[in-house]
C-alpha cells in the first residue's frame, strides 16, 4: 500500500480547481503521472528559519563553555543539550523522509477543455486548449553502450509570443509498465490529437484556398514548398524524409537542401499529415 500510495496523483485542489473555473476547462477528467515546466519559473525563496536556528544554535555553544569555566561540568554538559538539540533538529528537516505523494510539478489535471498544471507554493496554471498557438514536440530514445533504456517525451505548449508550459516525462518502453511508471504516453497522445483538432482543418482550408500554412522557416503550398533557399514545387522535392533520429531532410533537384529536428517544427503532425498528402512519396523511418 505504501508503494501505491507514493505514485497516486492526488486530487485537485481548491487552488486547481478555481483556476481551471476561471479558465473555463469545465470538467475534471483525470490526474497524470507527468512533469512540467513553464518558460516563466517562479523564483523560489529559502526558508530563513532553520538557517536563523542554526546560527542560534552555535552561538548558545558559548553559553556552556561559561557555564563549565565558571561554575563546572555539572552546569556546562546540560546546557549542550539546547545547542545539539536544535542542530538535530535541522538535520532533520533538512533530510526529509521520502514523500508518500509527488510533488506538484510531477502530475498534470486533464479538464475537458485544457490542462491545469499545480505549481509550488499552492499555485496553479490552467492551460486552456483553445489558447495553445503552437506545440512542440520532441521525442528522443537514448542508448547507453549500444543498448536502449527508455525514451524522453516533451511537448511545450505555446500560448502567445514564448509563452508556454512544457509536459513530458521519461519512459521505458520496453518493460512491463509499473505502478511508478509515468502515465506520459497517454497524455502525449491527448496532445496530440488536441494539436490536430486545433490546426489540422484551418491548415486544410487554407491550403484550397490557395494560401500557404507556415511552419517555422517553412512553408507548404499546394503547389510546392518554400524552404529558406527558395521555393520548389513539388515536381522538384527530389526526397522528403523523417528520419529515425528525429531529422526531417528535404532535398530538391539540383543541391537544394533543408533539414531540421522534427522538435524545431511547430506543430509537427499537422505538418507531417499534410507532407504526406502533398507528396505522398515521404518517407518515414522509425528507429
Amino acid at each position: 500500500m505504501g508503494q501505491l500510495d507514493r505514485v497516486t496523483v492526488p486530487p485537485p485542489d481548491e487552488t486547481a480547481t478555481r483556476a481551471a473555473r476561471e479558465a473555463g476547462l469545465g470538467v475534471y477528467l483525470r490526474g497524470f503521472r507527468a512533469r512540467h515546466a513553464t518558460d516563466e519559473p517562479t523564483p523560489r525563496r529559502r526558508p530563513l528559519g532553520p538557517y536563523l536556528v542554526l546560527l542560534l544554535a552555535g552561538a548558545a555553544l558559548v553559553v556552556p563553555a561559561l557555564a563549565t569555566r565558571l561554575v563546572g561540568p555539572g552546569l556546562g554538559v546540560p546546557l549542550l543539550l539546547l545547542p545539539f538539540g536544535a542542530l538535530g533538529w535541522f538535520l532533520w528537516r533538512s533530510f526529509p523522509a521520502p514523500a508518500v505523494t509527488l510533488r506538484p510539478g510531477e502530475y498534470v489535471y486533464l479538464y475537458e477543455r485544457g490542462l491545469v498544471c499545480p505549481g509550488e507554493n499552492g499555485t496553479a496554471r490552467a492551460v486552456p486548449w483553445r489558447s495553445v498557438t503552437a506545440m512542440h514536440q520532441d521525442v528522443t530514445r537514448t542508448y547507453v553502450n549500444g543498448g536502449y533504456t527508455g525514451t524522453h517525451y516533451a511537448y511545450r505548449l505555446r500560448t502567445g509570443g514564448r509563452h508556454g508550459v512544457t509536459v513530458g516525462g521519461f519512459l521505458d518502453e520496453e518493460t512491463v509498465p509499473r505502478p511508478s511508471d509515468p502515465q506520459i504516453r497517454e497524455l502525449a497522445q491527448i496532445v496530440l490529437d488536441e494539436t490536430v483538432r486545433r490546426a489540422l482543418a484551418p491548415a486544410v482550408t487554407a491550403l484550397e484556398d490557395g494560401e500557404r500554412v507556415e511552419f517555422g522557416d517553412v512553408a507548404l503550398h499546394a503547389e510546392g514548398i518554400r524552404l529558406p533557399s527558395g521555393t520548389a514545387p513539388w515536381e522538384r522535392v527530389r526526397r522528403f524524409e523523417w528520419r529515425g533520429d528525429g531529422l526531417v531532410v528535404v532535398r530538391t533537384a539540383g543541391s537544394g537542401r533543408w533539414a531540421r529536428e522534427a522538435r524545431e517544427i511547430p506543430d509537427f503532425p499537422v505538418f507531417w499529415a499534410l507532407v504526406k498528402e502533398l507528396f505522398p512519396h515521404a518517407r518515414e523511418f522509425r528507429r
